[in-house]
């Protein structure tokens, strides 16, 4: 037979008294919900929400305040419960999935509500029953202690025996254990424990006793979260006081008057389940600011507040369908990320009693030590999604997609497979670990942080390296960080020695592989030219161009047939090299440096990419010179001559900012021709990286005027730039001073100011080719390339580690 809807799940519309006051009703946080977090704010709506509602009831008997679902699991086994007591757990436990944010303020409420209305009664009773004479005296106590016994059973449940027989409706996996006997009983958690010493001291007091004025301090080392909800309790409590005493609250409605309450039927049966002593009615009617006064509005509220306000409360059969439900059902509130819910997993499999010490407690703080970083809300939910998703390129070469359900059951799925091996087990949490560790520390540190390789020796984070990753964080390459992640890995966890080595030096082989190859398929294309489904490609060993076996950690799918898993950084070079130069429409179509220079001069790189861009220009200037055969280029110097392909030429836009040289828009004392088509200015042949701060003075000046600032700026001495500038004549925006102390040597600066014939669109491709052959030349090696001068397309053969370029002209696609 089917399984039926009411088999899976069970929802029912609740008051906060049918819910809390339920004979045996434990309620639990599983150990993947959140500390506690609501703000000021929440608290604030939470009051007003129940406020309005009170309103609307004088007017309306049939108002309630709804706060909205509840998602939980009805633990028969008390399976979720850990540690567990079993003969002392309560008989009905809820696991509470969503909800708990709202269900601790309501608790804090609750006790609060408590603990005044207290207080309020030994001001008016002093702890002794009114006498019989006094009927209107006699119905407020009578009302107080009835709303009290209603309130406390709300929060806690006493036991029939035992030492320790106050059980709180609410506690925390971990941090606290359901127990009658004072040595097992555990609440440490801060919801649980100011529950519990509040009941304890409450339930203790006789009434003949002036009640304790419950202030609860945050415990040494508890951490925000207790704090947050202490100062929660405290707003809360300052927010009832002023309503009782009739003091307005600037953000909250008022409380009716008593009036209302004493001539309305409705609204007391509404209220209380039944009218109220017509006596009490009429002193009703004449209080105003007598303590009575105070303790009724203190009864009314909380009467309001057990009676009124409404939860709907969903029990589903198991913990999948729970989440299923929660997110068919969720709208306003924050859904836990898939991490948090894979987090108990993890706790379970490891068996909770040994996770604390445990290596994959370990990993999994490392996870959320990154996590911590990004404030709940959409910012943690977007650092989650990425942070997975990269995870399941490098671990399985799956493309995950960022929808919460597939996130939870891919690392569901996934971490299920490796359940029965301690060791599998342990290697995946692992390489989870290794990915949160990358993408916080090397790819993106937190903010003041210096980028690094942790886990490596110092020497690992390499001038290149650097560069390398500030370039492709810049250009937001993501998916390049799969890859890198399979190569840090290998070396973080590699032998020390010479393994440690060896894996150190094949992870900058291949950040520099990488690189090249991003930089030489970019430059090509307006777009990204689809390089993601190349990468991802490689990361599942698909299509191979070159026999290498899958990058990722593990196959998708066991295959004996196919190639194992492997990270080689020579291995991925070639496959990289192949697939740029492959002439198949699927790959590169760059077979040649001929077909490199005709694309990458023809596109407006400037517009399509500047992270692109500046590292083009800043590896065609490293080390140049002017080239005297050619004013106005520049051609390969000595090494050391000029060097600014590092890292610190990458951070120093000081120097080194794009500009255009013919202006962006048409001005005077430029070609026409720059101007006939939109893009042509955008060439990286008109772009140049030059000091910032110039701009001013360089802005739209001809050509004979700016070529002289260029010439200043990039000249070897601060004293040569003021002669330069003096004797031009000419005036500029910024003091001579100013531009002199501008000046840096820097070759491909002084090389325009070389130039003395007209800058015009012919120069500049033949500049564009210049410069774009200078970059091939840099970055070549990094990929292991050697791209011959034909048009024709070669076959890409390696031999011994290079490559080597034979013509075909018969070939249809490069082989290996």
């Amino acid at each position: 037979m089917p399984t039926q809807a009411k088999e899976i799940f069970e929802a029912q519309s609740k008051s906060l008294r049918e819910l809390l006051s339920d004979n045996g009703l434990g309620l639990y946080l599983p150990p993947y919900q959140r500390p506690y977090g609501w703000g000021k704010d929440k608290v604030e709506k939470l009051l007003d929400d129940t406020l309005h509602g009170l309103k609307n009831l004088g007017e309306a008997s049939d108002s309630f305040t709804f706060l909205g679902t509840v998602i939980t699991i009805h633990d028969v086994n008390h399976v979720t419960v850990q540690p567990i007591l079993k003969p002392e757990v309560p008989s009905k436990v809820l696991t509470v999935i969503d909800g708990q944010q709202r269900l601790s303020s309501l608790l804090l409420l609750l006790v609060s509500l408590h603990n005044l209305i207290r207080q309020h009664s030994w001001k008016v009773f002093k702890g002794k029953t009114p006498d019989s004479t006094d009927p209107a005296g006699v119905a407020l106590y009578s009302e107080t202690v009835s709303i009290l016994q209603t309130l406390s059973t709300a929060f806690y449940e006493r036991k029939n025996f035992g030492d320790a027989p106050i059980y709180p409706r609410l506690i925390r996996a971990f941090a606290d254990q359901w127990s009658k006997d004072a040595k097992l009983k555990l609440y440490e958690s801060p919801i649980a424990n100011l529950i519990y010493i509040y009941s304890v001291k409450a339930d203790a007091e006789p009434p003949t006793v002036k009640p304790t004025d419950f202030r609860p301090k945050a415990r040494s080392g508890a951490g925000e979260s207790e704090s947050d909800l202490i100062k929660r309790f405290s707003e809360i409590r300052a927010a009832l006081t002023k309503l009782a005493q009739r003091k307005p609250i600037e953000e909250l409605e008022g409380l009716p008057p008593l009036s209302i309450l004493a001539t309305q039927i409705e609204f007391q049966r509404a209220l209380f389940n039944h009218e109220l002593d017509p006596k009490l009615c009429t002193w009703l009617c004449e209080l105003e600011d007598e303590p009575e006064a105070v303790l009724m509005r203190l009864v009314l509220f909380a009467a309001y507040a057990l009676n009124r306000i409404a939860l709907t409360v969903v029990q589903g059969k198991d913990e999948d369908y729970a989440f299923t439900i929660f997110e068919s059902l969720n709208t306003t509130g924050e859904p836990l990320t898939a991490f948090e819910t894979f987090l108990p997993r993890v706790v379970m499999a490891e068996r909770v009693q040994d996770y604390r010490g445990s290596s994959a407690h370990e990993r999994m703080k490392a996870v959320q030590s990154y996590l911590d970083r990004f404030d709940v809300g959409e910012k943690l939910q977007n650092a989650t999604r990425e942070l997975l998703v990269t995870f399941a390129l490098a671990e399985t070469a799956k493309k995950l997609s960022k929808r919460l359900p597939d996130q939870r059951v891919y690392m569901k799925d996934t971490f299920d497979r490796h359940r029965e091996s301690d060791d599998d087990r342990a290697a995946y949490l692992r390489h989870l670990s290794d990915t949160a560790t990358f993408v916080g520390t090397t790819w993106e540190p937190a903010k003041d942080a210096t980028r690094q390789l942790v886990g490596l020796p110092t020497s690992a984070m390499t001038d290149t390296v650097k560069l390398c990753l500030a370039f492709l964080k810049d250009l937001n390459h993501t998916i390049a960080i799969a890859p890198l992640l399979r190569f840090y890995s290998e070396a973080v966890h590699a032998e020390e020695g010479e393994e440690r080595d060896r894996r150190v030096a094949e992870f900058e082989t291949a950040i520099k592989a990488i690189t090249a190859f991003t930089v030489l398929w970019r430059a090509t294309r307006r777009g990204t030219g689809n390089i993601d489904s190349q990468y991802r490609a490689i990361m599942a060993g698909d299509s191979s161009l070159t026999g290498m076996g899958p990058l990722a950690r593990q196959r998708a799918v066991p295959d004996q047939d196919e190639p194992e898993p492997m990270v080689d950084a020579e291995a991925l070079k070639k496959e990289l090299a192949a697939r740029l130069s492959s002439t198949d429409k699927k790959y590169g179509g760059i077979p040649n440096l001929a077909s490199f220079l005709a694309a990458a001069t023809a596109l407006p790189l400037y517009t399509i990419s500047r992270p692109l861009t500046r590292f083009l220009l800043l590896a065609a200037y490293h080390d140049t010179i002017e080239d005297p055969d050619h004013p106005g280029l520049i051609k390969q110097g000595k090494v050391g001559v000029a060097p600014c392909f590092t890292s610190d030429g990458w951070f120093d836009e000081t120097h080194f900012t794009i500009e255009h040289i013919a202006p962006q828009q048409e001005t005077g004392g430029w070609h026409k021709g720059f101007y006939s088509e939109k893009e042509i200015v955008h060439k990286i042949g008109n772009l140049v990286l030059a000091p910032g701060a110039a701009n001013a003075s360089l802005s739209s000046r001809p050509w004979t005027e700016k070529k002289v600032l260029y010439a200043a700026l990039g000249a070897t001495t601060t004293g040569e730039a003021e002669i330069i500038l003096n004797e031009s004549g000419l005036t500029f925006a910024q003091s001579t001073q100013e531009l002199a102390q501008m000046s840096h040597y820097l070759p491909h600066l002084r090389a325009l100011g070389q130039r003395d014939a007209e800058w015009d669109p012919a120069f500049m491709d033949q500049r564009a080719a210049v410069l774009l052959r200078l970059a091939y030349a840099r970055l070549k090696d990094w990929l292991g390339i050697a791209w011959s001068e034909s048009t024709t397309d070669p076959v890409v053969r390696h031999v011994d580690d290079e490559v080597e370029l034979d013509e075909d002209e018969d070939s249809a696609e490069n082989t290996v």
